[in-house]
């Protein structure tokens, strides 16, 4: 992954261009780097050479407004909302000023840049009201460089005068130069700072306070705004390799960073890296907004350093989104939305593919994959940034000829906030996930497709999710228009007779509620209990195994009908649960898992030694009889045995053949 970016001098297109850490600047004989990489923020002598000089042959276009030079300093009188001008150069050496007198905060003053050559920002630029530099072969602010304003634009695409005063600005043109700052640029309270052109890179210090910091690669941008504030922005053409990159420090608490590169359906390849710090806090109860994104079919956004939302000193913590066709998320990255005294943010990972895996990312196919290898976040990298907020890893089906699968393949532990995994497809689970403490999770599948139908599905191999016991930490939605199923998660067997709906045995008490197993059970203690467990039923409800275990499970009732786990189960659902050791006797529909099972699923369930004994009819391992029954994944080991009556719908069969 290319995390340093250079500065260099085009002599071809005579523009400033950011380019890759390996890159080279060429002139008919020579090669030579202008600017250090980012990480030295370097600012040679080329760039402070005496051929800089203020801004020169100023003429105004549209609007009133005056141009005086006094010494080193430049001051534009501006006495109309609306200003344009057109200049020679404009260039600000580090002795140099740049003052703009404007009418209020919300007056535009537009300085097209004639130059054939890129502009250097060197010194100091002053200004109440809103400045828009547009040069299209690039504008650098030096190392030294301090930009003070009510809030700035600076592009390489050009605007049109007619549009200021709309709620949408559209940028568009050929410029090919870069916008990079390595000096200090700060805006005013609720002001904003807007970098956009084809490469855009923030080396330096940007600062937006309760206000808006935007970097747009593409050659078509749009801004919004609402009472002179930027709310969104929007690439609508890019091309190859639009590149939008901070590696210095953008602060704008309260307010929103976005960083956005290639339009959302381009096939041009297009880059969002972070390495740098990227602060919006939240400030008097306004939280703090940070998005990056990528174009959805062929962008890249990586992400590594800072993204803090958090909130330390107050009101709740704020929305982090990291999105583009591919993410990566380096292990020493940094994510927060924690609040000290609220309630935690949201961290939205949003990618086509996405792989969870114990080294670094690569993306396989458009599943989301969080496995032991070969993925695009560690599962330590997710656990320790759970730490400090909410995260949804949500994994589209934008890839060709793809499932939209998410898959766990490398473990994940938390004791605070919420996990969601959202799968256009299936969710599959092979590594152990781990909830304590207040930590919860919503497991979301098939969401490409109505519930009507849906035959995506939720499964566990070789593996298992521990939760807690609560009534409020687990949920599951099949479908886009499914509803959210809660779940009372079971830890113990609990008491001979028990009817609590908070324990195995006290599910009698709640035959419509929905279970899960928090972890194994081991349910010994039924061998001394009169007739052993007494099986719940009739059940209309979810039970979900999470992979866990029910171990020596006895049911001693040689007299009695529908012997199991659940005596009946009617449109029910049983899925990846384990039932090792288990001993059931009864008179007829006699099954581990329930006596009888009408128009019910079950799903990836696992026998291991069983020993089920019936008296004359309806007699089998999974279930002793049933109709309309979806049965799939049923694994049987070890040595089981059945005797008695044969199961209606072939259910003893079933067990043979796998045996």
């Amino acid at each position: 992954m290319n995390h340093t970016y250079r500065l260099l001098w085009s002599h071809a297109r005579r523009a400033w261009v950011v380019v890759g850490e390996t890159a080279r600047s060429q002139s008919k004989n020579t090669t030579r780097a202008v600017v250090l990489a980012a990480a030295s923020l370097a600012v040679t002598a080329m760039l402070a050479s005496p051929t800089q000089a203020g801004p020169s042959g100023g003429q105004v276009t549209t609007g009133q407004g005056a141009i005086s030079d006094s010494a080193d300093t430049t001051t534009i009188n501006q006495s109309s909302n609306n200003l344009s001008v057109n200049w020679q150069s404009f260039n600000v050496s580090a002795n140099e000023t740049v003052n703009f007198i404007q009418p209020s905060a919300t007056a535009i003053a537009v300085n097209r840049i004639l130059d054939t050559n890129g502009s250097k920002i060197m010194g100091n630029i002053n200004a109440n009201g809103q400045v828009y530099l547009i040069n299209p072969n690039g504008i650098l602010f030096g190392q030294n460089a301090q930009v003070n304003v009510g809030a700035l634009v600076a592009s390489t695409l050009d605007i049109a005068d007619a549009s200021l005063s709309n709620t949408q600005q559209t940028f568009a043109g050929n410029g090919m130069g870069s916008i990079v700052n390595q000096g200090q640029i700060a805006a005013q309270q609720g002001g904003f700072v807007a970098l956009i052109g084809n490469s855009v890179s923030n080396q330096g210090t940007i600062n937006t306070p309760q206000g808006t910091t935007a970097l747009g690669a593409g050659n078509k941008v749009t801004v919004t705004f609402a009472d002179s504030h930027i709310i969104d922005m929007q690439v609508d053409q890019s091309v190859l390799d639009s590149q939008a990159l901070n590696g210095g420090l953008i602060q704008a608490n309260g307010g929103v960073v976005l960083m956005s590169a290639g339009a959302k359906d381009a096939v041009l390849a297009s880059l969002v890296n972070n390495t740098g710090i990227i602060r919006a806090n939240t400030v008097a109860e306004i939280d703090g907004k940070i998005i990056l994104l990528g174009g959805m079919t062929a962008g890249r956004t990586q992400v590594a350093g800072t993204l803090d939302a958090s909130a330390p000193d107050g009101g709740d913590g704020g929305f982090i989104e990291t999105s583009a066709a591919k993410v990566t998320i380096e292990e020493t990255t940094i994510i927060s939305t924690k609040a000290a005294d609220g309630n935690s943010g949201t961290w939205l990972i949003d990618p086509v593919d996405f792989t969870i895996a114990s080294s670094d990312f690569t993306i396989a196919s458009s599943d989301f994959t969080i496995a032991s290898s070969g993925g695009d976040m560690t599962g330590a990298t997710l656990t320790s940034n759970l730490a400090n907020g909410n995260v949804i890893i949500q994994s589209t089906s934008g890839g060709s000829g793809t499932a939209g699968d998410l898959n766990v393949n490398d473990t994940v532990s938390w004791s605070a906030n919420k996990l969601t995994l959202n799968a256009q497809n299936d969710i599959k689970v092979s590594a152990n996930m781990t909830a304590t403490g207040t930590a919860s999770l919503a497991l979301e599948y098939g969401q490409s497709a109505v519930v009507a139908g849906n035959t995506s599905k939720f499964t566990t191999s070789g593996a298992s999710i521990s939760l807690p016991a609560s009534t409020t930490n687990f949920t599951t939605k099949q479908g886009s228009d499914g509803t959210v199923k809660n779940y009372t998660i079971i830890t113990s067997l609990g008491a001979e007779n028990s009817t609590t709906a908070t324990d195995l045995q006290g599910m009698q008490g709640g035959l419509r509620t929905n279970y899960a197993l928090g972890g194994n059970v081991d349910a010994a203690a039924t061998s001394g209990w009169y007739n052993g467990f007494d099986p719940v039923g009739t059940y209309g409800g979810m039970f979900e195994g999470l992979g866990h275990t029910i171990s020596n499970l006895t049911i001693n009732a040689a007299s009695s009908t529908e012997q199991g786990l659940f005596g009946r189960i009617y449109g029910a659902y049983i899925g990846n649960v384990t039932f090792e050791n288990a001993s059931v006797t009864g008179l007829r529909e006699v099954g581990v898992v329930s006596g009888e099972a009408i128009s019910s699923t079950l799903l990836n369930i696992n026998l291991l030694n069983i020993s089920v004994t019936g008296g004359y009819q309806l007699t089998g391992g999974l279930v002793g009889g049933g109709t309309s029954m979806t049965v799939s994944d049923v694994h049987v080991k070890g040595t089981s045995t059945i005797s008695g009556g044969g199961g209606l719908e072939d259910c003893q069969d079933l067990l043979v053949r796998l045996l």
